[in-house]
Protein backbone atom coordinates (compact mmCIF):
# COMPACT_ATOMS: atom_id res chain seq x y z
CA UNK A 1 0.00 0.00 0.00
CA UNK A 2 2.81 2.43 0.75
CA UNK A 3 4.20 1.89 -2.75
CA UNK A 4 0.94 3.17 -4.22
CA UNK A 5 0.84 6.07 -1.77
CA UNK A 6 4.43 7.01 -2.62
CA UNK A 7 3.63 6.88 -6.31
CA UNK A 8 0.53 9.06 -5.91
CA UNK A 9 2.45 11.54 -3.73
CA UNK A 10 5.24 11.79 -6.32
CA UNK A 11 2.69 12.21 -9.11
CA UNK A 12 0.87 14.95 -7.20
CA UNK A 13 4.16 16.78 -6.61
CA UNK A 14 4.94 16.65 -10.33
CA UNK A 15 1.54 17.97 -11.35
CA UNK A 16 1.19 20.68 -8.70
CA UNK A 17 2.60 24.07 -9.63
CA UNK A 18 4.78 25.78 -7.03
CA UNK A 19 3.50 29.10 -5.79
CA UNK A 20 5.92 32.00 -5.21
CA UNK A 21 5.45 31.53 -1.46
CA UNK A 22 6.48 27.86 -1.73
CA UNK A 23 9.57 28.81 -3.70
CA UNK A 24 10.57 31.48 -1.17
CA UNK A 25 10.02 29.17 1.80
CA UNK A 26 12.08 26.42 0.16
CA UNK A 27 14.87 28.92 -0.59
CA UNK A 28 14.93 30.15 3.03
CA UNK A 29 14.72 26.65 4.50
CA UNK A 30 17.89 25.61 2.66
CA UNK A 31 19.99 28.06 4.67
CA UNK A 32 22.85 26.27 6.40
CA UNK A 33 23.27 28.62 9.36
CA UNK A 34 22.00 31.88 10.83
CA UNK A 35 24.31 34.07 8.74
CA UNK A 36 23.25 32.32 5.55
CA UNK A 37 19.60 32.81 6.49
CA UNK A 38 20.17 36.54 7.06
CA UNK A 39 21.96 36.82 3.71
CA UNK A 40 19.08 35.06 1.94
CA UNK A 41 16.49 37.30 3.59
CA UNK A 42 18.50 40.40 2.62
CA UNK A 43 18.76 39.14 -0.96
CA UNK A 44 15.01 38.65 -1.14
CA UNK A 45 14.25 42.08 0.29
CA UNK A 46 16.63 43.75 -2.19
CA UNK A 47 14.96 41.90 -5.06
CA UNK A 48 11.53 42.94 -3.81
CA UNK A 49 12.59 46.58 -3.44
CA UNK A 50 14.03 46.63 -6.95
CA UNK A 51 10.58 45.83 -8.32
CA UNK A 52 8.94 48.70 -6.40
CA UNK A 53 8.45 51.90 -8.40
CA UNK A 54 10.88 54.61 -7.39
CA UNK A 55 8.42 57.47 -7.84
CA UNK A 56 5.69 56.34 -5.48
CA UNK A 57 5.11 59.83 -4.02
CA UNK A 58 4.24 61.55 -7.26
Amino acid sequence: MSLIQNFLHALRNLLTADTPVDIEERYLSRAIDHADLERRIATQSRAWMSMAPSSTGR
